[in-house]
Formats: structure tokens, C-alpha cells, sequence
């Protein structure tokens, strides 16, 4: 399992700061703590869930996060008069083990959308190994929605200046890579162009599979150009606490997907969008596919009708696909022989300085100094 992405500790503020997400979480972490109970945090990030749950109770908490970010734990835990009672674990949630089960397990794993990187695998592990029966997850579920939108501004990127612009340049063979890209938007209910439909629910309580496959009819209910598809979810951290990141909810962290169309649509009241979307976990980060047909509302007949995926958003050369088959037969290169005698030098009580002189001294041809090897070492070894 991948490292999660990183975030600075000015997104941990703004995370804090986000309403009513910051407060719903709050409040169903003081209805889960009983005195002295046990809690787990996956992906603590600085820790703000940990401290709250010292504050409202808990005997014992195991924060747990990749990121340095939860260093700064130790020094909020001493101001906060809970230091005795807080265990840091700088590792994934998936490698940790536990003395005991935990009474409460919180987290909050998600990107722009519930479906962000490993963070099904996290929950599913920690169901199974990390809480104990009768536990609180929070989470509880979330529920993923989608509407038609209108979003010119947004769609720009994948439009102009592929297809028109002020240099006279011809770029349209760059259009088929924009429209195939998420986007991350901030729309308001006045882009939404039909109704919205549930999409997925996703019930931490029971969920296994991190792949979706789900098909909807979007009727669109004004006149008006459709430029996408807009993904949201509504959460549910604990029974009867909820937040919204839908465009009628006030604005939070996360923000809301976008999946433009491969060219704008106009459509009418009645008229229909049948949408199969698809999102598919593949190398710790999730491709996104949305097959969608548009039908005229007199007779129902397809006017149109796209086949889209993030899959298709990357230039590819022709050698990295070579080279991703599993016919491919690789040969070694000075690079792979470097990080290998790296890796051959760990374990023998050597620092990172002790191992950098003498990979300098094996291969002076390629590191102009000290310094320039020291780094090569320290970066290749901070990704075990």
C-alpha cells in the first residue's frame, strides 16, 4: 500500500477551520468517547482528532500518520496536558499493530472524493483488526451524488485553447487528453442542470470492494449548454450527524469533482443523460470513466454519446507502454546499480553520510560531491 498524499500543516489549519464538517466530527467523536475507552486515529494528520478525544475523555489514544506533519503532535500533546495518554505512529494504519483493539476508530481519508487513494483498504483493515466488537467507525457512510452542470469557466481548460487561439497555433490533438481530466470545482446550484441522483453509497460498516460501477439517468429539468458531470458526496459520521460537500452546502475542503463532456451539449427540459460511471483503484490511485449517452426527449433517440476516462488524460510514450508488459524483459541500468548498492549497504550501522561516501567514492563519475550523493542516498531511502 502507497504512502497517502501529503498535506501542509496550512491545509491541517483550513481543515480545522472548515465548517460544519470540523464540528460534525467533533460531536460524534464526544458521543463515542466513554471514560477512558481507547481510540484509534488513522491519518491523524497534526492530531486534531487525538487531542479532541483527551479532551472529551478517552483513556488512551494511537495517532496514526505517514506524514511528518504528525511530529507536531508531540509538542500540542505536552500543551494540551495529554501527552501520557497520546501514541504516535509515524507508519500506515495497515502495518500497525495493536496490543489491544480500539473502542473508537475515526479518520478522515478522503480527497476530493470518498474514493481517494487506499483509503477503502484502510477502512476495511481497520474494521477487521483495528476495532474492536461493538466499536464506534467513524465514518459511518458516505453517499455519492451527481447532477448535469453548466460550468464555462471550468470547462475552459479542456476546450480553449486546444481548439481556438490568439497565436494561431493548431493544438487540437492535445483536446482528447484535457477532456478526459477531473477537475477539482466549487459550483453553486445555479450550474446544476438536473436534478441530482445517487451514484454509490459507501457503508463503512459493511463496505469491502473500493471499485465502483454504477449506471443513472440525469433528466435535465431547463434549457441550457451541459458541459459535464458533478460528483459530490454527502457524509454521515455518526447516526443523524451529517455534512454536505453539494453545491446547496456551504463550501469545504474537499470541493466537488468535475468530469467535463467531450464537447458541450445542449439540452432541453426532458431530455436525458444516461451515465455509467466507473472508478477503479489501480496502483494506489483511482481511474475514473464515465460513459454517457444523450437522448432527445421527444423520441428518445441518441443524439450523442461519449466514452471518457482519466486513464486517457496522460501523454503516454510509446516505451513507457513497452515497457508496463509483462513480455518486457528490463536490463539493468547504472541508476538501478547505484540504488542497489544503497540498499546493500543498509543494516550494517552505517548513517546515510557513512553510506553517501561511499557510494561518491564507487561512482565519482556521477556525483559531482559529498552533498550531491548524500541527497540521492536520503531520497531513496525515505521512500522505505
Amino acid at each position: 500500500m502507497s504512502v497517502p498524499s501529503g498535506y501542509s500543516i496550512a491545509d491541517y489549519g483550513d481543515m480545522v477551520d472548515c465548517e460544519p464538517r470540523m464540528s460534525t466530527y467533533a460531536e460524534a467523536l464526544k458521543r463515542a468517547v466513554t471514560p477512558d475507552c481507547s481510540v484509534i486515529d488513522i491519518g491523524a494528520g497534526f492530531g486534531i482528532f487525538a487531542l479532541l478525544a483527551c479532551q472529551y475523555g478517552a483513556g488512551s489514544v494511537v495517532a496514526i500518520e505517514t506524514d511528518s506533519s504528525i511530529e507536531l503532535l508531540r509538542e500540542l500533546a505536552k500543551a494540551n496536558g495529554c501527552a501520557d495518554r497520546i501514541t504516535i505512529v509515524r507508519d500506515l494504519s495497515t502495518s500497525f499493530e495493536p496490543e489491544s483493539k480500539a473502542d473508537v476508530v475515526i479518520s478522515d481519508l478522503r480527497g476530493t472524493m470518498p474514493l481517494f487513494e487506499s483509503h477503502i483498504a484502510a477502512i476495511v483493515d481497520a474494521r477487521s483488526r483495528l476495532l474492536a466488537d461493538g466499536g464506534k467507525l467513524l465514518p459511518m457512510r458516505d453517499i455519492l451524488r451527481v447532477a448535469l452542470a453548466r460550468s464555462p469557466k471550468t470547462y475552459q481548460s479542456a476546450h480553449s485553447p486546444w481548439t481556438s487561439n490568439r497565436f494561431g497555433l493548431d493544438l487540437s490533438a492535445g483536446q482528447r487528453f484535457a477532456v478526459n481530466d477531473s477537475t477539482k470545482v466549487y459550483l453553486k446550484p445555479s450550474a446544476l442542470l438536473s436534478p441530482a441522483q445517487d451514484l454509490e453509497v459507501l457503508d463503512y460498516r459493511t463496505i469491502v470492494d473500493p471499485h465502483i460501477d454504477s449506471s443513472v439517468e440525469l433528466t435535465a429539468d431547463r434549457t441550457n449548454t451541459a458541459h459535464g458531470l458533478l460528483i459530490w458526496f454527502d457524509a454521515e459520521i455518526a447516526e443523524g450527524l451529517t455534512y454536505s460537500n453539494a453545491p446547496d452546502a456551504p463550501s469545504l475542503v474537499y470541493g466537488q469533482m468535475f468530469l467535463p463532456f467531450s464537447k458541450p451539449v445542449r439540452v432541453e427540459p426532458g431530455d436525458t443523460v444516461t451515465a455509467r460511471i466507473r472508478a477503479r483503484l489501480l496502483d494506489h490511485d483511482y481511474i475514473w470513466s464515465w460513459d454517457c449517452d444523450v437522448n432527445d426527449r421527444t423520441n428518445g433517440e441518441q443524439r450523442l454519446s461519449f466514452r471518457q476516462s482519466t486513464f486517457l488524460r496522460k501523454v503516454v510514450p510509446p516505451a513507457a507502454l513497452k515497457s508496463g508488459s509483462n513480455h518486457f524483459v528490463p536490463e539493468r541500468s547504472d541508476l538501478m546499480t547505484i540504488d542497489r548498492d544503497c540498499l546493500d549497504l543498509v543494516d550494517n550501522g552505517r548513517s546515510n553520510g557513512e553510506i553517501a561516501e561511499i557510494i561518491l567514492d564507487r561512482y565519482a563519475d556521477r556525483f559531482s560531491d559529498f552533498q550531491q550523493a548524500l541527497d540521492h542516498v536520503s531520497n531513496l531511502l525515505r521512500r522505505y
